[in-house]
């Protein structure tokens, strides 16, 4: 029998799927120190807001796979993981469409200025000439900028479009005939991009590369007034930067659901911000989104035990490795 340690409380339906194949240990232990006391021994991980380096992969020998809830797998070492042999995956589907209406609804929020406009209404009770004072902005035939055009950012566009809007997109890896097909307009650099939108909106991993893309000097090409929306990573951005470009009246608004760090320290200036909407990482957070993504990764994991490739295995390549060691097992 298998053991599976999960991060997150799995429900009964997809619990049930490991019935015969693996018992579940999980969630852990709120005491950072006791967080992985029951690790050892384990085969799989259900992982989902912690880190796992080398040090955690080393907890035990018995690891086949890593499979994270979401997209991302930033906080996974998959060069340490391949070396050990242990299949990293992740689920690409699963937050597509919650996390695509969470940046459209920061999108609205911020371009609307409702944080604003709540604000005022709760400090001035007795009412004042609000629709005077009231100055958002309208979205309709306005350009959105979406840097990254997999899947949320190819729904995000869609709805943008229905909405009124011009969408153009900045992907390297995605053609302009395939951005064509989907009514958007392929830019052939971010900085091209970022001096032609309206509304810039992020939707990419973070990795090496991509890590502060959005830097002082990019910020810098943006439109004055342009708007920024970021439901992706909070690494992506150069945090102090934004800031910056903020205190100094150069962005119309910002739209935040991730940070870095996260969650944001309590003396970070965008938390008093009315110009900027934050909320902690908590897009793809919908009943429905939870459990495709849950039952994504359990899916990844079943498939793993017994010995079957996962539909989605980030380190492909060392497939062979880990099925080997799964038939050493049985």
């Amino acid at each position: 029998m298998f053991k599976v340690w999960t991060e997150r409380e799995l429900p009964a339906d997809l619990a049930a799927e490991f019935d015969g194949l693996a018992t579940i240990v999980g969630p852990p232990p709120e005491d950072p120190a006791e967080r992985y006391r029951d690790l050892p021994g384990a085969h799989a991980i259900v992982a989902a807001g912690g880190t796992f380096g080398a040090d955690v992969l080393d907890r035990s020998s018995e690891m086949l796979v890593v499979s994270r809830t979401g997209i991302g797998y930033d906080k996974v070492d998959v060069e340490a993981a391949s070396a050990r042999h242990i299949a990293v995956c992740n689920t690409p589907d699963g937050p597509t469409i919650s996390t695509a209406e969470f940046a459209l609804a920061l999108l609205l929020a911020t371009a609307k200025k409702l944080k604003l406009a709540e604000g005022q209404l709760r400090r001035f009770p007795d009412g004042r000439d609000f629709y005077k004072e009231h100055d958002a902005i309208e979205l309709y035939g306005l350009t959105l900028g979406l840097v990254g055009l997999g899947r949320i950012g190819r729904h995000v566009g869609k709805v943008a479009l229905a909405m009124g809007m011009k969408v153009v997109a900045y992907d390297p890896f995605v053609s302009a005939k395939a951005a064509a097909q989907l009514g958007i307009e392929s830019i052939p650099s971010l900085d091209d991009l970022l001096g032609r939108a309206d509304v810039v909106s992020l939707h990419l991993p973070l990795t090496a590369d991509t890590r502060h893309l959005i830097s002082a000097e990019k910020l810098a090409l943006m439109k004055p007034g342009a708007l920024f929306i970021n439901a992706s990573r909070g690494g992506l951005v150069d945090e102090p930067a934004l800031i910056a470009a903020l205190e100094a009246g150069r962005l119309g608004g910002v739209g935040l659901d991730v940070t870095d760090p996260e969650p944001p320290l309590p003396i970070n200036p965008m938390l008093a911000r009315e110009d900027v909407v934050l909320t902690p990482h908590v897009g793809s957070a919908t009943a429905a989104g939870k459990h495709r993504i849950l039952s994504a990764t359990v899916a990844n994991i079943v498939s793993v035990l017994k010995g079957e490739l996962p539909q989605d295995m980030v380190n492909f390549a060392i497939w062979p490795d880990v099925q080997r060691r799964w038939a050493a097992m049985r």
